[in-house]
């Protein structure tokens, strides 16, 4: 009796583990397809619908921009400006770097 009962038991196990399985396989191939047509679907829709909006606010950005550009003369003053201001701050680093340093002796724990 006992060899009777664990023979059904493990039938009925083994042809639950087989049919999800073969359910299993079946339908994560059916689903993939149908989920990938979907996705490409609402991505053409997106591109449809939303694509021209972004394209003219994009062109429309362009245009301010270059619109906002200041002129020739605004430009090359203030290229002057920093041009400047950086070879200010290059010799002034420079200054610093060669200068003599005067160290008094000692450290500054030596006056504890």
């Amino acid at each position: 009796m006992g060899v009777t009962l664990f023979t059904v038991v493990a039938t009925a196990l083994l042809s639950s583990v087989f049919t999800l399985a073969i359910g299993y396989y079946i339908l994560r191939r059916q689903a993939k397809d149908r989920y990938d047509i979907a996705i490409k679907e609402a991505i053409e829709r997106f591109k449809a619908e939303v694509g021209p909006e972004i394209e003219q606010r994009v062109k429309q950005g362009m245009l301010e921009g270059v619109k906002s550009l200041p002129s020739r003369e605004v430009l090359r003053e203030t290229t002057r400006t920093i041009a400047k201001t950086g070879l200010d701050l290059m010799g002034d680093s420079l200054k610093m770097a060669t200068r003599t340093r005067t160290r008094k002796p000692g450290t500054p724990l030596d006056d504890d």
